[in-house]
């Protein structure tokens, strides 16, 4: 009897532990700064720099310190599904999967990618511990960056992330506008096509859009909002909530513009109306309250706060200046429960 007791028991603990595993969800979100290898690709021009005679001085050693700062940023953060952007190929994300896995037990196997055409030869992937079974990639802009489009069902529920890297504002203004506005025009595209069959669907939009929220190409173009009651007040139900509008608005920033010494909100995580809790019908996944952050610890960040680079920079007064950090953005990320 005992023996049976036991069994019974053990049975119920093993379901608890996996019904609490796919109870909670963590999305993250992090441009990561150029992770290339160091080896040359005669098809990329835009690796050239980040060679151990570029001018990035890329040795074996600073790409594998490079792997080792993210990969304990990622651990820190434990997500579940990982958005990146910068990346430059398929071999930097296995080497940053083995290095996660082997300095600190963490797992994300399943690997999202391909090789793009934009110009510098960076792209956006996804890191996951679940096996997507949708992979889509979408794009308006030839030699921009494509919008990956993964799709999950876990624990029998649905779950769509669109990764984004927009283009930089550098450059003409009119002209990075327009590009970004035709990028957030085919995100949004493609948003009203799944809202259209399916109003409840979990959607999200993650990524480093290089605007700002209250942008008219993120507001208006995209319809990201910012505020929740506009999200849940519009009839139409396309817009998306900005989950930046959670945070206080001095300490949205993601990254710093040291020439202006501003901070900029440039990253972030939109979610469709109906993963709000107050959304009738709700999504398969919703928001937990409050979990949105901008994720950052002492080591991300220089004496002041802002994010430690991992790049050399020219310096006129002191000479060439070479910073072992992680990333010139802090990672974003949320917590999802399960309906």
């Amino acid at each position: 009897m005992k023996r049976k007791l036991g069994i019974a028991c053990l049975c119920v603990m093993l379901f608890s532990c996996c019904f609490a595993a796919s109870d909670r969800l963590v999305v993250a979100c992090w441009n990561v700064e150029n992770l290339f290898d160091t080896e040359d690709d005669p098809l990329n021009e835009g690796d050239d720099g980040y060679t151990p005679r570029g001018w990035m001085r890329w040795t074996e050693a600073r790409y594998a310190l490079k792997r080792q700062h993210l990969a304990d940023v990622i651990a820190r953060m434990r997500p579940d599904i990982l958005g990146l952007t910068e990346i430059e190929n398929r071999r930097v994300l296995e080497d940053l999967v083995r290095t996660l896995k082997e300095r600190h037990g963490y797992e994300m196997p399943h690997v999202l990618h391909r090789d793009g055409d934009e110009k510098r030869g960076i792209d956006v992937a996804i890191l996951s511990k679940h096996a997507a079974v949708s992979t889509n990639w979408i794009r308006s802009v030839s030699g921009q960056r494509e919008v990956l489009i993964g799709e999950f069902i876990i624990g029998g529920r649905a779950l769509t992330l669109l990764v984004n890297h927009w283009k930089s504002q550098l450059g003409k203004k009119d002209a990075s506008d327009e590009i970004r506005r035709a990028e957030a025009l085919t995100v949004r595209a493609y948003l009203d096509g799944r809202l259209a069959s399916d109003p409840a669907a979990a959607l999200m939009v993650a990524g480093d859009f290089n605007d700002f929220p209250s942008s008219p190409i993120l507001k208006d173009a995209a319809g990201f909002a910012t505020e929740e009651r506009r999200v849940l007040g519009d009839r139409s139900g396309r817009l998306l909530y900005n989950l930046t509008g959670t945070l206080p608005e001095d300490r949205r920033g993601t990254y710093y513009y040291a020439p202006k010494q501003q901070w900029n909100t440039l990253d972030g995580i939109m979610v469709s109306r109906g993963m709000l809790a107050e959304a009738d019908p709700g999504a398969p996944w919703g928001v937990l309250r409050g979990s949105y952050e901008i994720f950052k610890s002492d080591e991300q960040c220089d004496k002041d706060g802002r994010p430690l680079p991992f790049r050399r920079v020219r310096n006129k007064r002191v000479g060439d200046v070479y910073y072992t950090g992680y990333s010139d953005h802090f990672p974003v990320r949320v917590t999802l429960y399960a309906r």
